[in-house]
Order: C-alpha cells, then structure tokens, then sequence
C-alpha cells in the first residue's frame, strides 16, 4: 500500500468521516508533520519521502538508503505513526477548549502544554482500545528519542525540561543528565499527564495544563521553539532539538523494548511483547517502500516524456499537480445534481431492454448518447453492434490554469471535475483519454497510461491558478500526445479564457498552432471560461460562465464538431 492510499483508508476507516469532512495533504518538501484546520475541519499534513536517485530518497530532511531495511522501516513507520497519531486528535482531542485558558499566557509554552496534554488522552486510547497501533508508534518513539540530542547540549533550562518531559513521558526515561530537582519536576508533571488522561474531561484537562504550565514556567517561561516527537503534530521547526542523523538498526533494538513497555503499561508476558517485534520485523516497510520507488519511477518516465515533447516549449517545467483528494469530493459535492443526472442517464442507456428495432447492446454510440443526453429524451436506440463499430476516440483535455483565470478558481476546477467524469463514461477505454493543466509550467493531471483513480482526482481536487498563459504551448504538448494514439478520432478540448500572454507574439503563435493542429486531422473543441475569446479561434466552441452551463453546450459544441 502506498502513502496515499494507506494516509486516507487508515484516517476514514479509524474517524469514520467522509473525505470531504476533513482533508490530508502529503508533502515532500517539509520535516515535520502539523495538524491545521480549514472551512471544513482538520487538514492533516503528513510527511511522505522524495526520491532523489536509485538509491536515495529525502525524508524528514535527512538522506535515506533505499537499499537500507533499516532506513525503509524508519520511513514507513515514522508516516504510519504519524497518520494514526494525527487521526486519533481528529478522534479524541478538543484543542478549542484551551483558547480562553490561554489567553495571557506565553503562546509557545501554553501550545506545547495543551499539546501534550492532549497526546496524553491519546496515549490512553492507545493502551485501552487501539493496541494494534502500539507497535509502530513505539518505533517512532525510539526513533525520536535516538535522533533528539542529548539535554545538556539543548540551549535553554525551558527546553531542556520540555524535551525531559516529552523523553520521560514516552520512553520512560531522559536522555542525557538532569539535575535532581529538575527530575523531580519532570517526573511530577509525567504523574499528571498520566492521572488526566485516566479521565480526560474538560476540567481534568484544564485542571492538569493548568498545573503544568505553572510548573514549567519557573525555568523561564518563553521557550523559542516547542519540541515534539518527529511523527506526532509540530508547532514550528524541530530542528534545535534533533540531530541529522539517522539511528542504525542496533540502537534501535536496544531502545525499542523500553518503549514497547511505557506503551503497555507494563509486558505482562513475552508473548505480547514478541508480538509486537514481529509485527515491527516484518517485510512490510520493504514492501511497500519497494512499491512506491516503482510508482515513482513510472512518474519519472511519464514526466520525461512530456518534457521531451515539450522541450521546444516555453515551458519552465513539466510536473504532476499537488494533490487534493478533499477537494475533489466538496466540489463534486457542490456539481453533484448535474453529474448525477448525467451518469444515472447513461447508465440507463446502457443497462435497457426493449423492443425497439435497433439493438439496444453493444457499444455506446457516443454522438447519439450525447444528443440524448442534451436533450434529455428518453430514447435508448443509442447502441450499435459491436460488429459494426469502426470509431475510437482519443481525447486530451487541457485547462487553463493562469493567473487569469484566478477569479474561476472553483469554477474551472469544477469544469475539469464535470469533464473528467463524462470522458470516464463516455470512453470505454480510460487509456484513451488524457487531462493536462497550463500556466507557464505544464501539468499532467491524467496521463493515457493511468487510469481514473483516486490519485487522479486528488490531482483534480488540486488544481490551482497562477502564473502566464502560455496557451500556444498547453496545446502543442497536448496534441503531441495525442498524435501516439491510434485511435481513429483524436479530439482536442481546450479550457481557457482564450486571452494568451507571457511573450512576443503569443496571440500570432496561437493561432499557428491551431492552423497546424488542424493540418494533422485532430478536431478541436474549444471551452471558453466566461469569455468569447474563444470565438476567435476555435470552431466548434461554447462559452461556460460555471460547470452548470457545461453539460449542455459542450455537448453541443461536440456534436457541431462531430458532423463537421
């Protein structure tokens, strides 16, 4: 299983939620994982690896051996922790209860008492009723205290404490020397993490931070930066209190057992405890880390495919959108009527029986499902024999994703949803259609090889505007696809206010281009986005003001360019 796929059945599977209630980001480009909120809810971003080379990829900031089983289970049990760390707050944590205790307090010393207070009453489900996570969050505990540096080298009295507290509470010990009276406080406020989260109501847990806090703040009170473990929420950067390092497999044998026990309570037999070691000493951080160096270098080839069809392009760089699979679902949400009553009709069309003349199996005629469709009658003489079907369709859909179509942020992320969904149904064979996005970088957001998944739709769900409008460009790559395809007919439909910018002469280019495309034989259909630029180039065409006016002339344009 994949980062992606294990991120999301994990979370929906343990919340019970909807994807569209809560949302995950993955990102290769920061250290530590956060939890925030948006419109909806809470946004859990997560820390997945980026394959430099072969053998190397960068995690957490540091350079991994991908040829290293050590390295590989630190990977895949740091982001497995982390998912069930962050899911559980989404479960059992209510951090708007310490909005009014907070006030007139230091900010960085109040977060990191609410946070640790609040990782307590997880630490507890985590015995009581969640035990089967306990082995890769006690990995991840090994982990975190063999990479933090020793206390005596940290820079401050408050940060020394705060990481004591952090090491005591869940590993069970400190790493480094403390004065005694120090320990003590450590150990006193361990005593009250533990005794609140036994029963985690609001006033225990206001009560126990309030305690906390005034005993942390005698060593000084304003803490520059807030340690956390490296698997669970960050407040800031992690970096003065970790070493750029990464543990060998001996130390962390030697270190795991002590944490398996602080998560149990106490082994009450070998068995539990050989359990756990092997559920940690399997091949499934192998497997999977394996799996996804193979899905990475398949992304690889497909990028340097387009930037090498593209390299005569002004394009800056040739790239998979970020995604977004939230946000695929709340604008789906949003088009759910009109993509409804789309799909239910053609899966009427393709499920009737009757007595109609014509045979009603086979194969879709994809003009006469979408006459039906726009006009919505009720006739299901939209089949032909398999025997007498000659026509295959090839589409590349390209959307414009300028800055100036900014204003149409939902709007042309909704277009290219309703698109998407229609071309899925519509086509029989999902490896021959293909979505792009364009600005002065160019986008696959589904190549032919892929099929509609689920990391496509994040793709979708991720589309953003910004940048030029190098429109000429989006077609040329688009089309260069398309001509590989051997399908009959290849249909290229563009997305876009039509109004190119970004250097000399690109309304000139534009116009080459489509003169060009035209010569090989590939039918254009142009959509323009609340605009009738389009007019001026491309024939058949409609103009779309939201996803609502989609259905409707786009297929008109379609079948305008189908008879043409």
């Amino acid at each position: 299983m994949n980062f992606f796929d294990f991120a999301w059945s994990t979370t929906l599977q343990l919340t019970k939620k909807a994807p569209n209630e809560l949302k995950i980001l993955l990102h290769d480009e920061l250290k530590y994982p956060y939890l925030g909120r948006d419109s909806k809810g809470y946004v859990l971003h997560l820390i997945k690896p980026k394959i430099v080379d072969e053998k190397t990829a960068i995690f957490q900031g540091l350079p991994f051996n991908l040829q290293n089983p050590t390295h590989k289970k630190i990977i895949w049990y740091l982001f497995k922790a982390s998912v069930y760390h962050l899911a559980m707050h989404l479960i059992h944590s209510n951090f708007t209860i310490y909005s009014k205790w907070a006030k007139g307090k230091n900010v960085n010393l109040s977060t990191f008492v609410a946070s640790i207070v609040e990782d307590a009453v997880i630490k507890e489900q985590l015995k009581n009723v969640s035990l089967w996570m306990m082995p890769e969050i006690a990995y991840a505990n090994t982990v975190s205290y063999l990479r933090m540096k020793n206390v005596n080298e940290l820079f401050s009295d408050i940060s020394r404490v705060m990481a004591s507290i952090l090491m005591k509470f869940n590993i069970g010990k400190v790493k480094g020397k403390l004065e005694d009276e120090v320990l003590t406080d450590v150990k006193a406020v361990v005593s009250i993490l533990r005794k609140a989260a036994k029963n985690p109501t609001v006033n225990e847990r206001l009560g126990a931070a309030n305690k906390i806090y005034d005993a942390l703040h005698v060593y000084g009170g304003e803490p520059f930066e807030i340690p956390s473990l490296l698997y669970t929420e960050s407040h800031g950067t992690n970096d003065p209190y970790y070493e750029e390092r990464i543990p060998g497999n001996e130390e962390i044998e030697k270190v795991l057992p002590n944490a398996v026990k602080v998560l149990e309570g106490k082994v009450k037999n070998e068995k539990s405890f050989e359990r756990a070691m092997e559920q940690i000493g399997g091949n499934e951080a192998q497997r999977n880390l394996n799996a996804w160096r193979e899905h990475e270098k398949s992304k690889f080839k497909i990028l340097k495919n387009y930037a090498e069809i593209g390299k005569d392009t002004a394009f800056e760089d040739f790239l998979f959108p970020r995604e977004d699979y939230s946000e695929y679902h709340r604008k789906r949400e949003l088009l759910s009527s009109p993509i409804r009553r789309i799909l239910q009709r053609l899966r009427m069309l393709k499920n009737v029986g009757g007595e109609d003349f014509r045979k009603e199996s086979g194969i879709v005629d994809l003009q006469e499902a979408i006459q039906v469709i726009a006009s919505q009658s009720q006739r299901t003489d939209i089949f032909v024999r398999e025997e007498l079907q000659t026509r295959e369709d090839a589409w590349s859909i390209l959307i414009d994703a300028s800055h100036s179509l900014s204003m149409f942020k939902g709007e042309v992320q909704g277009i290219a949803l309703c698109l998407a969904e229609v071309a899925k149904q519509l086509i029989l064979n999902q490896n021959s259609w293909g979505m792009y996005a364009f600005n002065n970088k160019f986008y696959i957001v589904k190549d032919f090889s892929e099929k509609y998944n689920a990391r496509v739709k994040a793709r979708i769900g991720g589309l953003t505007h910004g940048g030029f409008t190098y429109l000429p460009d989006g077609i040329t790559v688009a089309t260069q696809a398309l001509t590989k395809r051997m399908e009959e007919s290849r249909v290229l439909v563009i997305v876009s206010d039509f109004f190119p910018a970004g250097y000399d002469d690109i309304e000139g280019k534009l116009k080459d281009v489509i003169r060009k495309i035209e010569r090989l034989g590939i039918g254009i259909i142009g959509i323009g986005v609340n605009s009738t630029a389009v007019r001026k180039y491309v024939r058949p065409n409609c103009v779309v003001e939201h996803p609502y006016d989609l259905m409707k002339k786009f297929t008109k344009a379609f079948i305008e360019y189908s008879t043409s």
